[in-house]
């Protein structure tokens, strides 16, 4: 995938934005799952630092790598994707890009090992992927395919894999692998 990273803004420029509008907000994050290798975090944003309810949610999973970020700060930059989604879902996403510049570096460096950014395997290995390890990006990436192909809307999507999995709690951004796995025989 062919993509330049400078046309993809920053978290740290859609945050500035956001209290720029919103100087008395307020910014939630709630890290929801820790493996180890692995987490899933939850940001709230609000328009008043008394409100209630967010105006924006978001939410972000990483996985620790042998390099790059995500080798020594994975949790840190988990928190700062879930804030960049929740400012994107509010209306801090210019010209309607929805991911921020770190999201893109991240499918960069999975579409890209060898760019010293990502582990990789030896050749014939397989990557290991801890019991109760959540979905990986391609993974994910793979689902919202079958289903834009099958012409599933989100909600259809949402339904599809809260069937499959028996569970009304499932989501795609929350998939174990194994969960995504099933997802994926379904949708093929």
């Amino acid at each position: 995938m062919a993509f330049d990273l400078s046309n993809y803004e920053t978290v740290e420029s859609r945050l500035a934005r956001f209290w720029e509008a919103h100087p008395d907000g307020r910014v939630r994050t709630q890290m929801l799952n820790y493996t180890g290798d692995a987490c899933v975090f939850y940001a709230e944003l609000y328009a008043h630092k008394d409100d209630k309810d967010p105006v924006a949610t978001g939410w972000a999973e990483e996985i620790k790598t042998d390099r790059g970020v995500n080798a020594t700060s994975f949790v840190e930059n988990c928190e700062t994707s879930a804030i960049g989604r929740a400012c994107a879902n509010f209306v801090f996403a210019t010209q309607g890009k929805r991911p921020s510049r770190e999201e893109m570096a991240k499918v960069s460096r999975a579409e890209n090992p060898s760019a010293g950014h990502a582990p990789s395997t030896p050749s014939g290995a397989s990557e290991h992927i801890p019991r109760g390890a959540f979905a990986t990006p391609k993974q994910i990436g793979y689902i919202k395919k079958l289903a834009k192909d099958a012409g599933l809307d989100d909600l259809r999507l949402l339904e599809l894999i809260q069937r499959t999995l028996n569970s009304d709690e499932a989501v795609l951004e929350l998939l174990k692998s194994h969960e995504a796995s099933a997802v994926i025989a379904v949708l093929k």
